[in-house]
């Protein structure tokens, strides 16, 4: 399970119960940072909460941006493949959906697999969706963060700030541009899909072909708003992942 310290850059704990049941880790969209879902974490109740902190944002700013999502899946799954003592939970939100689903695949090889899997705001990871917004110039791409509702009006008005999110950003878009698994690559664990239903991002024939890539149980659940419905609207999918772990943790041996 890697180092303390190189635990601790990867791995954050953003809430925990006195006799969790479970781990749950968010794995954040492009350009997220742990400390993004604080707030989410506060409804989830008899787990601890953590978070991926990915290299090149905030405090790991001077660390390099990893190449590809496999590689990001790599050195994730190295560092979480032995953590054993509770059943885990993963969750990805856009680009961290196909981060999360690669490290599910990982895991699984190591015979440690999670319960489940909930892929938030993101196309299946066998449909490639390269809509070429890493290579637009910085007020194009300025131009997609404000469509998707990711940052604030301030925030996107603010050079020095834009030039802390902008770099990690662009990075991650790529990641998630150029990824496309092989659909060979399949999963056996559940798989909770869940979608805004005015995400400019993901629709749901597109998000339904999640199915594919696993043998396990499926589900697809579309929520009031866009690419981060849950920010607002945030009340049913905790309580539908709440629901799918309690169900989870009733049947596991």
């Amino acid at each position: 399970m890697g180092t303390t310290e190189e635990f601790g850059r990867w791995i954050r704990k953003l809430s925990s119960t006195d006799d969790p049941k479970a781990r749950l880790i968010f794995f954040p969209h492009a350009g997220g940072s742990a400390n993004s879902y604080f707030q989410f974490a506060r409804g989830f109740r008899d787990v601890d909460v953590y978070a991926v902190q990915y290299p090149g944002r905030q405090d790991r700013r001077h660390e390099p941006f990893r190449e590809t999502v496999e590689e990001l899946a790599d050195e994730i799954a190295e560092l979480i493949g032995e953590w054993n003592d509770l059943p885990v939970v993963l969750m990805g939100n856009s680009m961290g959906a196909l981060v999360a689903f690669e490290v599910t695949h990982r895991l699984e090889a190591k015979g440690n697999a999670p319960l489940a899997l909930f892929a938030c705001g993101r196309v299946a990871p066998t449909l490639r969706k390269d809509e070429g917004t890493h290579l637009k110039g910085d007020d194009a791409f300025l131009q997609e963060m404000a469509l998707l509702g990711g940052m604030g009006h301030e925030l996107l008005q603010d050079e020095e700030i834009l030039d802390l999110v902008l770099p990690p950003m662009r990075a991650d878009y790529r990641l998630a541009e150029t990824y496309c698994a092989s659909p060979e690559t399949r999963i056996s664990v559940p798989v909770h899909v869940h979608i805004g239903t005015v995400d400019p991002k993901v629709n749901e024939p597109e998000a339904a072909e999640w199915q594919r890539s696993t043998t396990g149980e499926f589900t697809l659940d579309t929520h009031e708003g866009g690419h981060f419905f849950f920010t607002d609207n945030g009340a049913r999918l905790t309580d539908s992942i709440n629901k799918a772990l309690n169900d989870a943790l009733a049947v596991k041996p």
